[in-house]
């Protein structure tokens, strides 16, 4: 299954590759529009409009004839998709996916026995290919791992193959549940807790074959072919079987690929059918691939890696270039241009991108993706009413300052610059401000990348990427220099220090069990680098953090994930338009901003096509602040470094537990865990 199920290549990618939009601010986001709008006015034009409602530019009287007219949600109405799948008749709730336990009988060195055989069952179960495990592991044969077939494994879970994957993880819960919870330490009962968790919800959504089909492969945006050619790059070379292994994987693009679109094809047979415009952004994607066959970056960093291969000979050395650059040339960029040909022959369908409500079961589908993605036990309903509560905060807060009548907060906004130079000198610089907040991180190494231009437009300003993660020097960091915003510091806050690479590298650190970083929480992650970039903010880049100019920054900031997540929620639970969207975005924001349809359509396509995009930033931050701002009201005397130290202790589980344990730790009832 391709959205849950834990795929490592998506999950070293899981820190945020393509499109995150993190350390963006709503100017960024939204003041550009269009495409064109960005060739015409390199400034971004006058997004900013106090107290001014958004113009409207389109004209009432003209239709787009390739634009479906949009599905008007009605509860209970669907869109027709095919009874060869099994739908969801009800929502699941918490108790319902974790129902509570008997205590097991397993105990002592028995109990720990059975946790690590567990355990490489699940690496084992995960990493299913050679791609993924050289990806992944420095060191694979370490972990059993150890592959015939040179291959990137497959991209789908074929639907008759369920009830196979379902009694996997009903097997193995069934062995968890035997094991008396109270006998193990911390570090023991930490994994216990996270792989039950985790394998609760796998086990419930193998239970339905529809759950495979609600949202595309090829994203737009976030799609697979946005991560492959970064992904490719961080293949090392020790041997020439190393060279010629790598060149293999790239043969196996072709039926790797294949799958992908044969998948989008069949989904689109059984009526989910994506809007002519996600189909064309898609294929456009492709396009940016394929303009690289003859000057990709690719070729040059291939040459490199040979140079690590020691007493290469010049013979072996013309030979493998040779076989990169046919392999390249021959399947890789075909394959990519037949994929975006057939994406274009889907448009013809004609179909529209919808909102999981308006299929059978997709109410089901997303209240179990948002307890998934988010890392809350809360229901929907009440997720979004706590999200809408922030909004209006943040609103009260912003209008407050807007009426205040004194107008410096303005220039402070406008000309404010959180960067303390260079990628470098930022790096560098955060790294030395955390040491008094954060705890102490293994030494390690990291390599920058800069994105190539052909991706610059569609790529965030940063992204982090680890790999080889029993190796703490296998760290990228990804550099966009097409990007020119002003908060790059914050930026490097999220995927550096003390976000990303910061809590990838200590959770590697404080736990025995692999598994703990090989199947992270998104939601826990992407709540503690937005978390990291605002304290990063507030402490090391303003001068004053209480003046109303950096108030208005942060907020600008947090309203990036707030806002978005309440649309994610509009969208998937209420059947919101792009016309209802800008409407929420408008009224909720007291017309700060002036949103119009065409600055929101880029962002609007990711939400719709991409369920849960922006709950996993925005319900994943809120419940790390509210978490950290209650701790600090019930242990007023504990430092931000104790705080955030017993926090990441807690490591990558769901925010009820997590919180839980911090109190437990904080008050000196539960020890850490104490690492490798």
């Amino acid at each position: 299954m391709k959205d849950f199920t834990k795929r490592l290549t998506a999950s070293v990618l899981v820190l945020a590759v393509c499109a995150s939009f993190a350390g963006c601010n709503l100017a960024s986001l939204l003041g550009s529009g269009s495409k064109k709008d960005k060739d015409d006015d390199d400034e971004g034009g006058s997004w900013f409009k106090i107290g001014e409602s958004a113009p409207d530019e389109s004209d009432p009287d003209e239709t787009d004839p390739a634009t479906p007219t949009p599905v008007v949600y009605v509860p209970g109405e669907y869109i027709e998709t095919s009874d060869e799948l099994t739908y969801a008749d009800t929502v699941a709730t918490y108790d319902e996916l974790h129902p509570a336990k008997t205590p097991g009988n397993v105990t002592g060195q028995d109990a720990v026995d059975l946790l690590a055989e567990i355990e490489a069952d699940a690496i084992k179960h995960s990493i299913t290919c050679y791609a993924d495990a050289v990806i992944v592991f420095e060191n694979p044969e370490a972990y059993g791992l150890e592959f015939d077939e040179i291959t990137w494994g497959d991209a789908i879970t074929d639907i008759k193959d369920y009830p196979t994957e379902k009694a996997f993880y009903d097997e193995q819960l069934e062995k968890l549940y035997t094991i008396d919870y109270e006998s193990l330490d911390t570090d023991d009962r930490l994994f216990y807790d996270k792989i039950v968790y985790d394998y609760e919800n796998y086990s419930y959504a193998y239970g339905y074959t529809s759950f495979e089909y609600y949202t595309m492969c090829f994203n737009p945006l976030v799609g697979p072919q946005s991560d492959l050619f970064f992904v490719l790059d961080v293949f090392s070379f020790e041997t020439v079987e190393d060279a010629e292994n790598y060149i293999k994987l790239l043969e196996d693009i072709d039926r790797y690929y294949e799958q992908m679109i044969s998948y989008e094809e069949l989904r689109a047979s059984y009526g989910f059918i994506a809007s002519p415009t996600s189909y064309e952004e898609a294929a456009e994607s492709f396009d940016n691939l394929v303009k690289q066959t003859d000057d990709c970056f690719l070729y040059d960093t291939f040459e490199e890696r040979l140079d690590n291969i020691k007493d290469l000979s010049d013979d072996d050395r013309e030979r493998l270039i040779q076989e990169n650059e046919d392999a390249m040339k021959n399947i890789v960029f075909p394959k990519m241009q037949d994929c975006a040909d057939r994406l274009r022959a889907l448009e013809e369908l004609n179909g529209q991108d919808a909102g999981l409500c308006m299929y059978r079961g997709g109410d089901a589908y997303y209240s179990w993706l948002c307890m998934v993605q988010s890392n809350s036990s809360m229901s929907v309903e009440d997720s979004m009413a706590l999200c809408q509560e922030e909004v209006d905060a943040m609103t009260a807060d912003l209008l407050a300052i807007v009426g205040s009548g004194n107008y410096d907060w303005y220039s402070e906004y406008i000309d404010h610059d959180y960067s303390m130079g260079d990628v470098f000198d930022n790096l560098d610089y955060l790294y030395d401000c955390v040491a008094d907040d954060f705890p102490s991180i293994p030494p390690h190494e990291y390599y920058l990348m800069e994105v190539p231009e052909v991706f610059e437009e569609d790529f965030s300003p940063a992204a982090y990427l680890g790999y080889h993660l029993d190796n703490y020097d296998s760290n990228m960091l990804i550099i966009n220099n097409g990007s020119t915003s002003t908060d790059v510091g914050v930026t490097f806050a999220h995927e550096g220090y003390p976000g990303h690479m910061f809590q990838s590298l200590y959770t590697r650190s404080v736990t025995k069990h692999p598994y703990m970083y090989l199947a992270d929480s998104i939601g826990y992650a992407e709540g503690w680098a937005v978390y990291s970039e605002t304290y990063a903010m507030l402490n090391y880049f303003a001068e004053d953090p209480d003046s109303d100019g950096v108030k208005f920054i942060y907020i600008d900031d947090v309203a990036n994930v707030m806002v978005t997540a309440a649309l994610d929620y509009g969208i998937h639970v209420e059947g919101w338009t792009i016309d209802d969207c800008v409407d929420y975005f408008n009224t909720s924001m007291g017309d700060l901003y002036g949103v119009t349809a065409d600055s929101l359509s880029d962002y609007y396509t990711l939400l719709v096509t991409t369920p849960c995009y922006s709950v996993k930033y925005g319900m994943g931050f809120i419940h790390t602040k509210q978490i950290m701002d209650r701790a600090h009201e019930n242990f007023p005397d504990a430092t931000d470094l104790e705080i955030h130290t017993a926090y990441l202790n807690c490591l990558t589980t769901n925010y009820e537990e997590l919180e839980e344990n911090l109190n437990a730790m904080l008050s000196g009832e539960m020890e850490p865990p104490t690492g490798n």
